[in-house]
């Protein structure tokens, strides 16, 4: 069964990932560059000079000020899109796991940015970043690309930073981030995010979470086992622990927001067994993200 069916990839198909930065690309697409090109967008004009094309001179100025000025347009180019989706065993949990809703996610981003004639790069991450498919170019790709996105498996333990420093020597240029996480990490995410920001990423936070996760139905005495590292620990779980858990949670909760805000990334949070028609169609394009 494919990741997305086909009645819901016609309703985002005029959809477009939103980025307040402009950033270089390398084939004509949609979106405003920095380099100097023909199209409808003027930008500035510059004396000409031998070999320039005649067809962008301004007779107009020429007229009234009897030198040749040649019109500057801006050129529109492709967005470079960077999908990263946490596949660690955390995110392998609940049914259908979260890393299964992940993948929904990043397959429908990616179609948009396709469609839109934008690059489109995706990677997993967990104890070692990977590789899932290499830039990918216009809608004829999407079958290939959402093939390797629905081969993504879960394993291994979060090491968000390492990985996304990983990516950052990988990575030549900045472009949008997306990164698709639990954000369960004992390490922390801050150090890893600062850094793609210190390269000029435009950001954008998915934290995913089960229900599961946010209002647990446990009871008695019990031995909690940490997924990823196997840890044990026994606790006694009652009403009182369960508002302290639930306190805890959402200090983390906001203390990534308010991250997020201070540096103007996008964050947005969603249980993973939100439909992702309303998360796409709804929740992000009220995030502004995508439009």
């Amino acid at each position: 069964m494919p990741l997305l069916d086909v009645k819901f990839l016609k309703q985002i198909a005029r959809l477009q990932i939103r980025s307040e930065d402009v950033f270089r690309g390398q084939f004509k697409g949609e979106r405003r560059s920095p380099n100097r090109g023909a199209s409808v967008e003027f930008a500035d004009y510059r004396i000409y000079e031998l070999g320039d094309d005649l067809r962008h001179i301004d007779w107009n100025a020429y007229a009234r000020l009897d030198r040749l000025f040649l019109k500057l347009f801006n050129a529109e180019e492709d967005l470079p899109i960077f999908i990263l989706i946490d596949n660690s065993t955390s995110m392998d949990f609940d049914c259908p796991t979260k890393l299964e809703c992940a993948k929904r996610i990043a397959a429908a981003l990616s179609y948009i940015g396709l469609i839109s004639f934008d690059r489109v790069s995706v990677y997993t991450f967990s104890d070692q970043l990977t590789p899932i498919a290499p830039f990918m170019y216009g809608k004829a790709q999407f079958p290939k690309l959402s093939q390797a996105i629905e081969g993504i498996v879960g394993g291994g333990e979060t090491h968000l930073t390492a990985c996304l420093q990983r990516f950052l020597t990988e990575t030549k240029e900045p472009g949008v981030g997306i990164i698709i996480s639990d954000f369960w990490d004992m390490n922390g995410y801050e150090t890893g995010i600062k850094q793609l920001l210190s390269r000029h990423f435009d950001l954008m936070l998915i934290h995913l979470l089960s229900d599961e996760e946010m209002h647990p139905r446990l009871s008695g005495e019990l031995q909690l086992v940490d997924a990823e590292t196997g840890q044990s620990k026994e606790i006694t779980v009652n009403e009182q622990a369960l508002v302290s858990y639930t306190e805890r949670l959402n200090v983390f909760f906001e203390n990534l927001k308010r991250f997020c805000l201070n540096r103007g990334v996008t964050y947005i949070r969603m249980n993973h067994q939100t439909p992702i028609e309303q998360f796409i169609l709804r929740d992000l394009r009220r995030s502004g993200f995508i439009h």
